[in-house]
Order: C-alpha cells, then sequence, then structure tokens
C-alpha cells in the first residue's frame, strides 16, 4: 500500500517573514504586538568644532541618555544621495538657457550628477531614534497608542533642547517613509535602486540574481537614466 502523498508546502514569501504586521498613522504594528514610531534626527558636524564645543555636544548626549527610562534604540544608516529632483532642476534650467557657453557647463554638471546617481558613490548617514510600546489586545492597544504619543512628543523635545547651538531638527517618519526605512534593513541593495514613490505595498527581492534582474529590467525602461 501507498502511503499519502505529501502536500507540497507553500513557499513562504519574504513577507511572511517579516515581522510586521501592518503600517498606519505613522506606526508600525508588530506580529507579537508592538506598536513602533521612528524619529529621524539631523546631525552636527563635530569636525569643525573646538574642544569645548565637542564637549558641550557629548555632555549635551550624556545628559540626554540619562533621561531615557525604557529601552530606545538608536540606529545611523548609511544611504546613497539621491540627486533626481537636483537633476531634473538643471534640465529645466538648461531649457531655458540660450547661450551656447552656459549650455555646455550645465551639461557638464548634468552629466557629473548623473555619474554620481549610476554610481551610488556619495552617500549620507541617516540617524533614527525607534520608541516602542506594547499591548495585549484591542483596549489595551489604544493605551499603548496614547503613550507612545506622549512619548514621542516628549522625545522630540529632549533631542532638540540637547544641544544649545546648533538646534537638532526631529520629526516623526511618514508611513512611506517607514515603508523605506524597513526595506532598507531587510532588502538594502534593492531598496537603493527601486524607489518607492507611492504608499503600495512593495514585493521584496532578495539575493544576487533578482537583483542583477531588478537592475536590466529598470535599465530597459525610459525614466531610469536621466539624459
Amino acid at each position: 500500500m501507498f502511503g499519502k502523498k505529501k502536500q507540497p508546502q507553500k513557499e513562504k514569501t519574504v513577507q511572511d517573514l517579516i515581522p510586521i504586521r501592518n503600517i498606519y498613522s505613522e506606526m508600525i504594528e508588530t506580529k507579537d504586538n508592538k506598536l513602533i514610531k521612528v524619529l529621524t534626527v539631523s546631525a552636527v558636524n563635530m569636525s569643525l568644532m573646538s574642544h569645548n564645543e565637542q564637549a558641550e555636544v557629548y555632555e549635551g548626549y550624556e545628559n540626554f541618555l540619562n533621561t531615557i527610562d525604557k529601552n530606545i534604540q538608536v540606529n545611523r544608516v548609511s544611504t546613497p544621495v539621491n540627486l533626481k529632483d537636483y537633476i531634473t532642476d538643471l534640465q529645466t534650467k538648461l531649457k531655458k538657457i540660450d547661450n551656447p557657453y552656459k549650455r555646455k557647463i550645465l551639461k557638464s554638471y548634468i552629466w557629473y550628477a548623473n555619474n554620481i546617481q549610476e554610481d551610488r558613490e556619495m552617500i549620507r548617514r541617516n540617524r533614527y531614534i525607534v520608541i516602542d510600546e506594547s499591548f495585549s489586545d484591542e483596549k489595551s492597544k489604544d493605551k499603548a497608542i496614547r503613550k507612545l504619543k506622549v512619548r514621542v512628543e516628549d522625545y522630540k523635545i529632549k533631542i532638540e533642547e540637547m544641544l544649545r547651538s546648533p538646534k537638532l531638527e526631529v520629526r516623526e517618519l511618514s508611513n512611506l517613509e517607514l515603508e523605506k526605512y524597513l526595506h532598507m534593513f531587510f532588502d538594502y541593495e534593492n531598496a537603493q535602486i527601486l524607489a518607492m514613490e507611492e504608499e503600495v505595498n512593495t514585493a521584496y527581492v532578495i539575493g544576487r540574481r533578482n537583483l542583477i534582474d531588478t537592475v536590466e529590467k529598470l535599465k530597459a525602461e525610459d525614466d531610469y537614466y536621466l539624459r
């Protein structure tokens, strides 16, 4: 007698493996019942500061750390600089210029910016603070949302008051920015190639072969290279 034929197991998608239930109201809801908000924080250039100014920055950061009463995460992520808007602005200016010498100079700027954009050589470091609140059911979720909002506003004030000069700027990530933020951590290479322009569910593709296929597909599209 033959045993029962095993049913083929359904392949899990990357989304099945990512512990995110939903993104809404500038929050991430995880499958282990946590609500998360992410703050992006501006930076200061300490290399140009005097010794006393640097000491003041360290002291301000130490004082900020001493005010933390619950666990938070501080992340620093390097991402390529997006020059798309800058290049588009140069192309618009180019159409309005008749002087052949000015056109030649502006075309060289566009060419140079395009090379930087395509090679992804220029990067910037983005800094994030991650704050979360746990809940057990729908009633406690509402309470967690309120507590999380209060904590976020509290941290905004603390961060903005951390330094006397220059002042730090802090704001919450939007829903679309949260999607991009998660995309970076789960699929960093493709997150730099695929620009998420609208708040839609974007499939994650992982692996070297898929990455090469994605690049070739994007190259075939008319709007991949900015001429």
